[in-house]
């Protein structure tokens, strides 16, 4: 009797890049689709009347069992529960091994491990009184950390129960645990896959490192990060004050953070993005101001809105680090670990230079190094695409100085590996468009990124966005800036954006009570007196 009555087709897509190597261009093709024939064997007869699936997951390189995510639905849509198992997402977590005691029914299944593999996708039917054993080989698109790159959540909001399990399912390295964490899950669960973890730390180096720290405490639309505390025991001295940083950058009292000049960071990827949900819009997202602008609505807009006002603050001469965080807890903060995966929307520390620049990168050390490197801006951020880019040689983070008179020619250089359909691949020059092409238009030049031509302050970033229909898939990196002079760049039109929006704050804040509006009192007189100077400080339009 078959357990799986019938091959299953297996597809996923893979594009790993270098794109400055235009050579590597003409010898690959766009997208490769891999097919492969799986989960067709023959069972023995069990006593009970349901199937009984034993799944084990391996990373293809190595044959080494490795945690996964399982996504399994019926053929009708219908999501399944897999009983006395770790929720990870839209999914569950398989910790290596894990049986799966199944009704009669056709299944579809999906089988995820975080951005760096390929998705695994198929089909099967189970049939009355079926047992049987499976293994499904996952292959990596690209390691990130061999290549000096270590992942993070930087807003994770999950109970610290099997955390490293759920860690290790969405292959992610570093939390910063939002404190306090939700509830543990039901007792069953836990009492299961603890021995996960047990052995998770035993040998932690098979799948890890595992840092985490309830380091990560709300404080209405901030978040405050406390010093890291480096080898030694001793606080870390790059970050012996702490770290603060923006959860919500649509908060309608955003110019009043800003003006506070207290703030190091602003997430741009946020738990408005979670996996296998629609975007959340602008209105449910709590203390927002809606954008005044054209251009932000549809499934895609609260994603394009949260770049746009980044765009803005590092106009305003304001080099805030971008963030990614899956429970920055804007919408339903009860639910928001159960309804994501740890690390959806994930920050990537960039490790320290080999040689002399950043082509060759050492790995990331410590948990202190990860978040040295993020608040520096060495980073990129992601839920999806990866990527790996550097100007002139130098990895995002970095500040090139120049005189009046000079004049800096820089290119771009970067790799990209991606699961879904590209839209697009961009570079940003002062918040506007230096350069825009589709992976098959770009393919077509040899890979090669025009250079920029560079005479005045200003900052440059690299994007890349996919085509999900209904939700904002993006990579971003942080900006590389260009100081002539050691002035930054400081756009009147940037200043005069959050001046409005300091305006409608203030009408908010006036609809307030007398005894809570007294708080506000001072913050606006601040930012009135902030933004006023910024105007005159401008030095370009």
């Amino acid at each position: 009797m078959k357990l799986l009555n019938s091959p299953t087709q297996i597809d996923s897509r893979l594009m790993d890049m270098s794109f400055s190597d235009p050579a590597l261009w003409k010898a690959m093709a766009l997208w490769a689709w891999v097919a492969v024939a799986v989960l067709a064997v023959e069972s023995t007869v069990a006593s009970a009347a349901d199937g009984t699936l034993t799944l084990i997951t391996r990373d293809d390189s190595n044959r080494a069992s490795v945690p996964a995510r399982l996504e399994l639905h019926t053929n009708t849509g219908r999501r399944t529960a897999v009983r006395r198992t770790i929720p990870s997402g839209p999914g569950v977590s398989l910790p290596g091994k894990l049986e799966l005691p199944l009704s009669v029914n056709p299944y579809r299944f999906k089988v995820v491990r975080g951005p760096e593999y390929r998705v695994i996708t198929g089909n099967f039917e189970i049939q009355p009184s079926a047992v049987d054993e499976k293994v499904v080989d996952l292959s990596r698109m690209v390691n990130m950390q061999a290549e000096g790159y270590l992942s993070g959540d930087m807003a994770a909001f999950f109970p610290t129960t099997n955390l490293r399990l759920r860690m290790a399912t969405e292959d992610l390295h570093v939390a910063a645990l939002l404190d306090p964490p939700p509830p543990a899950p039901r007792t069953g669960s836990v009492e299961q896959l603890q021995m996960a973890d047990k052995e998770l730390n035993q040998d932690e180096s098979k799948w890890g490192p595992f840092w985490h720290s309830a380091n990560a405490k709300p404080e209405g639309d901030l978040l405050t990060y406390p010093p890291m505390i480096a080898n030694d025991g001793q606080p870390d001295e790059s970050t012996d004050q702490g770290r603060v940083a923006i959860a919500n950058p649509f908060s309608i009292e955003l110019p009043l953070l800003l003006a506070s000049q207290k703030v190091d960071g602003i997430f741009i990827l946020g738990d408005w993005l979670r996996e296998g949900n629609p975007i959340v819009p602008i209105h449910k997202i709590r203390n927002s101001r809606p954008p005044s602008e054209i251009g932000f609505s549809g499934a895609l807009g609260t994603g394009r809105y949260a770049q746009s006002i980044y765009w803005r603050i590092l106009e305003a001469g304001l080099p805030l680090v971008p963030l990614a965080g899956t429970g920055t807890r804007l919408t339903n903060p009860d639910s928001a670990w159960s309804s994501a995966a740890i690390g959806y929307n994930r920050t990537y520390a960039i490790g320290s230079p080999k040689f002399d620049d950043d082509r060759r990168l050492n790995p990331v050390a410590s948990e202190a190094e990860y978040y040295k490197a993020v608040w520096a801006g060495r980073s990129i951020i992601t839920n999806g695409p990866l990527l790996r880019p550097t100007l002139g040689g130098f990895a995002p983070g970095h500040r090139f100085k120049a005189s009046t008179g000079e004049s800096l020619e820089m290119s771009v250089e970067l790799h990209l590996a991606v699961r879904d359909p590209v839209e697009y691949l961009e570079v940003i020059h002062n918040g506007e468009i230096f350069y825009s092409a589709r992976l098959d238009e770009f393919a077509k030049t040899g890979g090669t990124i025009p250079g920029l031509k560079i005479d005045k302050s200003g900052w440059v970033l690299v994007r890349v966005v996919t085509e999900h229909d209904e939700h904002f898939r993006a990579a971003i990196s942080a900006p590389w800036f260009i100081d002539f002079d050691n002035q930054p760049r400081i756009s009147r039109k940037a200043v005069e954006f959050f001046g409005g929006w300091l305006n409608d704050c203030e009408n908010e804040l006036k609809k307030l009570p007398a005894d809570k509006l007294a708080r506000f009192i001072e913050p606006v007189r601040m930012a009135r007196q902030f933004w006023r100077q910024r105007l005159q400080d401008a030095n370009v339009d």
